[in-house]
């Protein structure tokens, strides 16, 4: 095993921000890290199959990556899911099984965003087919695991993302989230995960949100200052008329991580929303201490009942049908007839052909009843921030803890499609109200489940107050540290 500049526990905790500082001050070379970085994929991905490709060209020549030297990040290794913005030069396969090679042109702008911070784009992790499911396992790639229980997954579809940084190979990955993709996988191995507001973030070329309505893309991180500051970076860029919502300024947020302490008004539900499905008992132990945590910190906590939000059960309606069965299955003939192929039993499961077989069980009409209906819960939702009794809303990230890699949420699943969905759903309901609003949400650290698997809690907030989750995080994050450094970095050689 080669001298590297850091021992193991360090670099396993290190977020990029501490990285990208000993760069700068010179404690350590580009060399050095690249070398490091590349022995923990090599440590590390036999057991936990997060990384799908290794870009080798840049991990040995990493000033030649396209990173930006004056960049605040410079030196920094990062991951880019498989799955959304693509990179210049570089396959994408999305975990299915039928298509082989298929090499973006350019980069996307989120990735020319990293690139500009400083990252060094190194290589690809692993998704579900399609993104589709919350279990991390495809034909080409076969299971990704957590690092803190090899039988559990680390969440999907960023499952090869959170895998990576929670295992201690890179203190970053990018990630996307359409219905939790960034704060499952956050819940389930310790980590922070910021899905923005519509619109903040670039998405891929050729998407835009009117197109993909619930989307955004983002990054997995081990601390709340490296949230605050990845997401100043990622909404630098956005081409002038490739979006359909226009650029905003930037968000400011790492002010917060030094302003004076605020106080807020924080609502807290664990009703179960639009399901019957009630949250696991460690689940309600973990919201409920951080309520706790809360009140030590000055905040006040108020109950919410589910319906003083919105009807849950028309919202789980309208996103089903406008942002999930009648688009998805309309993409999926799409990258079917791009790849010259067919689905079969070889290369694709038996949940992905049922995805394909909805594309005519939904017509315009359908679409245009859920539109409608999605204005009026938007309406509602604004009603419930503007006078409604609380700033910010906490609940679980999701009912349930970390599943086995066995469990039925699988895209090899043989349950019946309309079960597999509705449990899917049922999974997914604290998150996916914030995709198909647009909102804010958080997924923080909160504690340790019965499996040793994380638990984490969720903060939504008003329309672009990015800032306001930031700035209450990291009050947590500095009165509870040993929450937040969690990662399973004693998983690596000490």
């Amino acid at each position: 095993m080669a001298n590297h500049p850091f021992d193991w526990n360090t670099w396993g905790r290190m977020d990029a921000t501490s990285l990208a500082l000993t760069i700068r001050d010179k404690d350590v070379t580009l060399p050095e890290v690249m070398s490091q970085f590349a022995e923990a994929v090599a440590l590390q991905n036999p057991r936990l199959n997060a990384v799908v490709e290794l870009f080798d060209d840049a991990v040995a020549e990493p000033h030649k990556s396209g990173a930006n030297p004056d960049g605040p990040f410079f030196g920094v290794p990062i991951l880019i899911k498989d799955m959304g913005s693509r990179v210049a030069g570089r396959n994408q396969q999305i975990g299915l099984g039928f298509k082989t090679m298929d090499l973006a042109q350019e980069d996307d702008p989120l990735i020319e965003n990293f690139r500009e911070a400083g990252f060094i784009v190194c290589g690809r992790t692993a998704v579900p087919e399609n993104g589709m499911t919350l279990i991390t396992h495809s034909l080409p790639q076969g299971d990704t695991r957590s690092p803190f229980n090899l039988e559990h997954t680390p969440g999907g579809s960023s499952g090869g993302s959170s895998a990576a940084v929670s295992g201690g190979i890179t203190p970053i990955c990018s990630a996307s989230d359409g219905a939790g993709s960034i704060r499952f996988p956050a819940a389930w191995t310790g980590l922070v995960g910021l899905k923005v507001t519509r619109g903040m973030n670039p998405l891929p070329r050729g998407l835009n949100e009117s197109i993909l309505a619930g989307a955004v893309e983002g990054a997995l991180v081990r601390s709340v200052r490296d949230c605050a500051a990845v997401s100043e970076v990622l909404a630098v860029h956005r081409h002038l008329g490739g979006s359909f919502m226009p650029p905003h300024p930037p968000p400011v947020l790492q002010r917060e991580l030094r302003s004076r302490p605020r106080k807020f008004r924080v609502g807290v539900s664990l009703d179960t929303w639009g399901t019957s499905l009630k949250a696991d008992l460690d689940i309600i132990r973990a919201v409920e201490h951080t309520c706790d945590n809360l009140s030590a910190l000055g905040h006040t906590i108020v109950d919410i009942r589910a319906d003083q939000i919105c009807d849950f059960d028309a919202l789980r309606t309208s996103f089903s049908v406008a942002e999930w069965l009648l688009p998805i299955s309309r993409e999926l003939m799409h990258q079917v007839s791009q790849a010259d192929s067919e689905l079969t039993d070889e290369n694709s499961s038996w949940q992905l052909r049922n995805h394909l077989a909805l594309a005519d069980r939904y017509s315009v009409d359908d679409l245009f009843d859920a539109q409608l209906t999605t204005e009026g819960l938007m309406r509602r939702w604004g009603d419930f921030w503007q006078s409604g009794p609380c700033d910010l809303l906490l609940s679980p990230v999701t009912p349930i803890t970390c599943p086995r890699l066995d469990s039925s949420y699988r895209m090899d699943s043989e349950q019946a499609f309309d079960s597999w969905f509705d449990d899917l759903f049922d999974a997914a309901c604290y998150t996916i109200p914030a995709n198909h609003m647009g909102l804010p949400a958080l997924s923080l650290p909160a504690g340790i489940d019965r499996n040793n698997c994380p638990i984490g809690i969720q903060l939504m907030a008003p329309w672009r107050h990015e800032s306001d989750l930031i700035h209450i995080a990291a009050q947590l994050e500095s009165a509870h540290p040993e929450v937040f450094q969690s990662a399973a970095a004693s998983r690596l050689p000490s």
